[in-house]
C-alpha cells in the first residue's frame, strides 16, 4: 500500500531532478552566451525556452532505471552538457565560429595545430570554464545528501514528457513574436540554419540539435527560394596611371624601349597623316558553355538533380569584357596566405608586398569572409568558388568532379600544374584534395624537404626549394598554401616571428602586433625571393602573381587588430577587409577596381583574364572585371553590394548610394544568398558537376579552345 511518505519521495525524485536540469540547462546558455557576446538581449528567452523540454526529457531519462543506474544517467547527462557548452565557449573563443559535429574528422588535426591556441584560450577563459562546470558540483551535493534516485513511475515519467512537449509548443509559439523575416528566430529554426546566428538566437542546445541532425541527415530536398530582383550592370573598373614618382612597370613590348626604333636625327620631322585606327570591338557574350540547361531538366529523373538544372537555367551569366583573354598564355602562380590582412603590409618593412598590393590590379574594396573550417575553407573559396557548408567541404569533395579548379583549366590545357605547402603533406588530407584539384602536390613529408624543422616553417624556404621545379617549363601553374603568417602571434609560439624580431624592435607597437608583423615578414621575403628567380629565369613578365588570405588573424584579441589599425575596427563588415594581390610585372599601369569584391570572385576572375573555359552561371563568385552587380556573401550571411551593407544578426540596412533602393532590394538579395548557400551544399553532396560532364575531360573544350 502506497503511503503519503512514498508520494513525498516521488514528488521529490521528480522535482528536484527537474529543477536541477532546467536550472542547469538555463544557467549554461546564459553564461555562455554572456561570455561569448559580452551582453545579453530580449532573444535570451529561446535558448532559455528551449532548455527546459530538453531538461524535462534529461528528467525522464533519469528515472528510468534503479537508483545506481538513474545516478549514472545523471552524471553523464550533466557531463556532457557542461563539456558541450565549455567546448563551445572555448572553440568560440579561438575561432569566432561555433564547433561543428559534422568537422569531427579533422580533430586530431585542429587538435595537433591549434593546441596551443587552445590551451592558451583555456587560460585566458579559466573562470568562465569553472564556471560552466560547476553544475557538477552542485549534482554532487544532490547525489550526496538530497535525491534517491528510484525509480520512477510510468504515469510520472508520461506526464514528464507531455510537459516537454508542452514547453516545446509554447517556445514554438513564440517565435514568430519576431517576425517571420530573414533571419530572424522563426527564420532560423524553420528554415534558414546559419550556425553563428542560431547559435546566438536560438541557443547552444539547438544549436547541437540542428548540427547532429545534419550529421544523422540523408539526402534532403532542395527548397530554393524564389525572388524578382533582376541584378543591374555596375561601373566598368577604372584605369588609374601609375603617379609620376612612381615608375610603371613595363614589359618586354614598351615601345619607348625597342631597340629597332631609328635613331633620332637633327632633321626636322615632316608631319605624315596617320589614319585613326579602328577599335577592336569587345566581344561582351555570356561567359558559359555550351550547356542546355532546361533540356537537362526535363530528361532528369533525379528530382535534386532536376532542381539544379531548373536552378542554373534561371542565373544570369557574367559577361566577357575587355579583359577576357588578357593573360592568356601567361604563367599562373596562385597563393593563399595564411594569416594575411592589411595590417601585414608596411612600406619599409614589407617592400614586396607593399609594392604588389599598389601595382597590378588594385582591389580597393575586397573581403575575406572567415569560414566554418578556417584555411580549409578559405582555400575551397579561393579554388572552387563554391561556399563551403561547414561540412568539411573540401575534404568531402576530394572525389567530386571539380572541373573548373584552375588546376585542371591549366592541365586541359597540357601545361604543368604543381601545389605545395610548407606543413605535412596530410594535414587536411591535402594528400587526397589537392591533387583532386588537379595538382602534382608536394608537401613536408612527401617531397618539400625544408632547411629548418620549426613551427609555423619558413614561407622563404619553400619558394627558395620550390621554384627550380617549373620555372623553365613554361607555361605553368602553380599554386601555394603558406604557413608563416600562422598564429600564435609571440616572439616565442611562433618561430617566423622570432626570426625577424630585430626588424620590428622599433615598432611603436604591443609585443603582439609587432610578431604578427615579424612573422609576415617572411611572406615578404618568399615573395621577394620569388620574383627574384622569375626575374633571373627571364619570365616575370610573362607570370601573374594572384594572392589572397585564407582568413583574416581571427585568433587574436581584436584590441592587437585595432591597434595595428590606428582605430577601432568595425566587426561586422571592416574585419573582413583583406587585400587580393593580382600583379604582372609586364602591366604598364595600374588598374584600380573600386567595386566590393571577395574571395568567393577570384576563380571566375582570373578563369576569365587567362581566357578559359568555364560557365560562370555554375561558380558561387562572380568576374570582378565584369560588368556584373558586386555581391559580398559573409558566413553569417551579412552581404555588400554597391548599393547597401546588411548586417544580418540586427537586420540594420547602411546604404551606400542616394538612390533609391530597387522593391524588395534587400530580401531579394537574400533569397539569392540563401539559394546559393542550398546550391554550393547540393553540388558539393551530389557531385554535380559529373551529372553536367560525365565524359569529363571529353566534350568539356570547345573547338575554340
Amino acid at each position: 500500500m502506497k503511503t503519503s511518505q512514498d508520494d513525498n519521495r516521488q514528488r521529490s525524485n521528480t522535482i528536484i531532478p527537474t529543477l536541477f536540469f532546467a536550472g542547469t540547462l538555463i544557467y549554461l546558455e546564459i553564461i555562455t552566451h554572456w561570455f561569448n557576446y559580452k551582453s545579453i538581449d530580449g532573444k535570451i528567452v529561446f535558448p532559455v525556452l528551449f532548455s527546459i523540454p530538453v531538461a524535462l526529457l534529461f528528467t525522464v531519462l533519469s528515472g528510468l532505471f534503479n537508483r545506481y543506474g538513474n545516478i549514472t544517467v545523471m552524471w553523464i547527462l550533466t557531463g556532457l552538457s557542461c563539456l558541450i557548452f565549455g567546448v563551445q565557449l572555448v572553440y568560440y573563443n579561438v575561432f569566432k565560429v561555433y564547433f561543428s559535429f559534422q568537422t569531427l574528422g579533422m580533430a586530431n588535426d585542429a587538435i595537433t595545430e591549434f593546441r596551443d591556441e587552445v590551451n592558451n584560450a583555456i587560460r585566458a577563459n579559466i573562470i568562465p570554464v569553472l564556471l560552466v562546470f560547476l553544475p557538477l558540483a552542485v549534482l554532487y551535493f544532490l547525489v550526496r545528501y538530497v535525491i534517491s534516485f528510484n525509480k520512477r513511475e510510468h504515469g510520472i515519467q508520461g506526464s514528464l514528457v507531455i510537459l516537454a512537449l508542452c514547453f516545446h509548443m509554447l517556445a514554438l509559439l513564440i517565435l514568430p513574436v519576431y517576425g517571420n523575416a530573414d533571419y530572424t528566430p522563426y527564420d532560423l529554426y524553420y528554415h534558414t540554419k546559419v550556425p553563428e546566428l542560431s547559435g546566438k538566437q536560438l541557443g547552444v542546445i539547438t544549436l547541437t540539435r540542428f548540427d547532429l541532425s545534419g550529421v544523422l541527415e540523408n539526402e534532403e530536398e532542395i527548397i530554393l527560394v524564389e525572388h524578382d530582383y533582376e541584378a543591374v550592370p555596375a561601373a566598368e573598373p577604372t584605369i588609374i596611371p601609375e603617379p609620376e614618382n612612381e615608375p610603371a612597370w613595363h614589359g618586354n613590348d614598351n615601345p619607348g624601349n625597342n631597340p629597332s626604333e631609328p635613331a633620332p636625327t637633327d632633321k626636322p620631322a615632316t608631319p605624315v597623316p596617320t589614319a585613326v585606327p579602328t577599335p577592336k570591338p569587345i566581344d561582351t557574350s555570356p561567359n558559359i558553355m555550351n550547356i542546355d540547361f532546361e533540356e537537362l531538366a526535363r530528361n532528369e529523373k533525379n528530382k535534386s538533380v532536376k532542381t539544379l538544372h531548373e536552378y542554373f537555367a534561371s542565373v544570369q551569366p557574367t559577361r566577357k569584357n575587355k579583359y577576357t583573354g588578357m593573360f592568356k598564355g601567361y604563367n599562373l602562380i596562385l597563393i593563399t596566405a595564411e594569416g594575411f590582412s592589411p595590417y601585414a603590409v608596411h612600406k619599409d618593412l614589407t617592400p614586396t608586398l607593399y609594392k604588389l598590393v599598389n601595382e597590378g590590379f588594385v582591389f580597393t574594396n575586397f573581403y575575406t569572409a572567415l569560414w566554418q573550417t578556417s584555411t580549409s575553407d578559405g582555400e575551397y573559396v579561393a579554388l572552387t568558388g563554391l561556399i563551403p557548408v561547414g561540412t568539411r567541404s573540401m575534404y568531402k569533395s576530394r572525389n567530386n568532379l571539380l572541373p573548373f579548379s584552375l588546376g585542371h583549366q591549366f592541365r586541359l590545357l597540357g601545361i604543368d600544374t604543381k601545389a605545395y605547402h610548407n606543413y605535412k603533406y596530410t594535414y587536411y588530407e591535402r594528400n587526397e584534395t589537392h591533387p583532386n584539384l588537379g595538382y602534382d602536390f608536394k608537401g613536408v613529408g612527401n617531397g618539400l624537404v625544408l632547411d629548418s624543422d620549426v613551427w609555423p616553417p619558413s614561407d622563404l624556404e619553400m619558394i627558395a626549394h620550390t621554384v627550380d621545379e617549373y620555372v623553365n617549363d613554361e607555361p605553368f601553374h602553380v599554386y601555394y598554401m603558406t604557413v608563416s603568417g600562422h598564429m600564435n602571434y609571440t616572439f616565442i609560439g611562433n618561430s617566423m616571428s622570432y626570426k625577424n624580431r630585430d626588424l620590428v624592435r622599433d615598432l611603436p607597437y604591443s609585443s603582439e602586433a609587432k610578431a604578427y608583423i615579424a612573422c609576415q615578414i617572411e611572406l615578404d621575403k618568399a615573395l621577394e625571393e620569388l620574383i627574384r628567380k622569375l626575374n633571373e629565369a627571364g619570365v616575370a613578365d610573362r607570370t601573374v602573381i594572384a594572392l589572397s588570405a585564407d582568413h583574416y588573424p581571427y585568433g587574436w584579441d581584436k584590441k592587437y587588430l585595432d591597434e595595428l589599425a590606428g582605430h577601432e575596427i568595425d566587426p561586422v563588415f571592416e574585419i573582413y577587409r583583406n587585400y587580393f594581390i593580382l600583379w604582372n610585372q609586364g602591366m604598364e599601369e595600374r588598374i584600380v577596381i573600386d567595386k566590393p569584391a571577395s574571395s568567393l570572385d577570384i576563380l571566375p576572375t582570373l578563369s576569365n583574364l587567362f581566357g578559359l573555359t568555364y560557365d560562370s552561371r555554375l561558380l558561387m563568385g562572380r568576374d570582378i572585371l565584369s560588368d556584373s552587380e558586386p555581391l559580398v556573401i559573409l558566413s553569417n550571411r551579412s552581404f555588400i553590394t554597391d548599393k547597401v551593407m546588411y548586417n544580418s544578426e540586427t537586420g540594420e540596412v547602411i546604404k551606400l548610394t542616394d538612390k533609391e533602393l530597387p522593391t524588395d532590394y534587400v530580401r531579394n538579395i537574400n533569397a539569392i544568398i540563401k539559394n546559393k548557400f542550398t546550391v554550393s551544399k547540393n553540388i558539393l553532396t551530389l557531385d554535380y558537376y559529373r551529372y553536367l560532364f560525365p565524359d569529363y575531360p571529353d566534350g568539356f573544350l570547345t573547338d575554340n579552345d
